[in-house]
């Protein structure tokens, strides 16, 4: 990509300033080019950014896998690891009589069904 801008300086009769002290701002050098050089140094940019990242994304793959190592585990066990602790899945307390597959465990809002029932006892399942 250097090469690039150096190219684009040097050939260039629009741009006084000399290449060698690189004091040509960004602006200076866009202003002073042609389409074609603009979209040949477009070009080489996605080219250099692609590369960058792919590299950086290797290099922090390769630290993920030594911070894992140091905790005996895997990345994807770190990634889904939490702190909090889960609760098992309720057991079922109450059943719908007129449909038995709905049922409540007695967690969170108390379902209509059970709400509207005349003797909310009646519907406890036995233990």
């Amino acid at each position: 990509m250097t090469a690039c801008f150096i190219s684009i300086i040097l050939h260039n009769p629009k741009i006084k300033e000399t290449p060698k002290t690189m004091s040509n701002s960004i602006e200076t050098i866009v202003g002073a080019s042609s389409i074609e050089d603009l979209k040949a140094l477009i070009k080489k940019a996605e080219g250099a950014i692609a590369e960058k990242k792919s590299g950086e994304i290797l290099a922090a793959r390769e630290q993920m896998f030594k911070m894992a190592e140091t905790f005996d585990m895997t990345p994807q066990e770190i990634l889904d690891f939490s702190v909090r602790k889960r609760r098992a899945p309720g057991v079922p307390k109450y059943r719908n009589p007129a449909n038995p597959e709905q049922t409540w465990t007695g967690r969170g809002k108390k379902p209509g069904w059970l709400r509207d029932a005349a003797d909310q006892e009646a519907l406890r399942i036995p233990v």
